[in-house]
């Protein structure tokens, strides 16, 4: 897993959440829930999984952030645990936003900071039961057994930095019916040719992990498997790419709300994230609800 000064930099999130600590089958898990009087006539059969930064559950953030999807889909929305009580940095190791402008070159004092941090968090994330291969397959067995327990028809899923990676790790299993991945880790992007279901792309204009290029790239894998699938009279996938200017890596998540171009652009991948999954989950769009 690809690490930079951006994934470990951010700002901590206004907010109390509002939801409680559940099980699923052997994992911990937050479960944010809209009122009753909103939810959706699907949320006994749909439901969405957010998956975390490398802060994972001690940052509140993520909470948060499901309690408003929750509110605004009418659909719970669950947030596994998924470094098991002990993600690889905690919510006194954030770092600050000081350099907003993308294309400033890092701080040679915050570089220092990240390279302590790397001292402290490599092992576990490479190695042991953190590591990347062990939480992959964790949160795999974490959404069978949630579709089982909740007898789900459709799961969908958004994901941010390493949950984005999380999700891309997850397509080969056939389990989520939509996803949204913001600024994700690193990942084979040879799994994209293997997506059925419809994705949407939260993108930075500055982003060390999936820059520009790399998001180009993965882009024209998608368009050229349209072209080849309506050669062929076969169904294309669904998918949507946005960029967000003025942004660097964990925008999404960890945004900097005091920067108003940051601001808006948090703001606007929120809404990205609820009209997709109103979409695909709630099918409005489709004349189904």
């Amino acid at each position: 897993m690809k690490l930079c000064p951006d994934c470990v930099s951010g700002v901590i999130l206004p907010g109390t959440p509002k939801g409680s600590m559940i099980e699923i089958g052997p994992f911990e898990a937050y479960l944010a829930s809209p009122p009753t009087e909103s939810r959706a006539h699907v949320a006994d059969k749909h439901a969405v999984v957010l998956f975390t930064d490398v802060f994972g559950l001690a940052l509140g953030n993520p909470k948060i952030i499901a309690d408003a999807f929750a509110s605004e889909l009418g659909l719970d929305v669950y947030v596994p645990d998924m470094f098991n009580g002990k993600p690889p940095l905690s919510n006194n190791d954030i770092m600050p936003y000081d350099h907003q402008d993308p294309g400033s070159p890092v701080p040679w004092w915050k570089f220092l900071g990240f390279l302590y941090h790397m001292v402290q968090v490599a092992p576990g994330m490479w190695w042991g039961p953190n590591s990347q291969t062990t939480v992959y397959a964790r949160m795999r067995v974490f959404v069978e057994t949630l579709k089982t327990e909740k007898k789900l028809d459709k799961v969908g899923a958004v994901g941010y930095c390493y949950g984005g990676s999380v999700i891309a790790s997850l397509i080969p299993y056939h389990l989520l019916s939509s996803a949204v991945i913001a600024h994700p880790g690193d990942f084979d992007h040879k799994l994209v040719d293997q997506v059925d279901f419809p994705t949407s792309w939260v993108t930075c204009e500055e982003d060390f992990v999936f820059g520009p290029k790399i998001a180009e790239d993965v882009q024209a894998r998608f368009a050229a498997r349209s072209m080849r699938a309506k050669a062929a009279g076969e169904p294309e996938p669904e998918y949507e790419f946005k960029r967000y200017m003025g942004t660097r890596h964990g925008f999404g998540c960890r945004p900097a709300l005091e920067v108003p171009q940051v601001k808006e652009a948090f703001e606007r991948a929120s809404d990205q994230t609820t009209a997709w999954f109103r979409k695909t989950l709630l099918e409005i769009e489709r004349g189904r609800i």
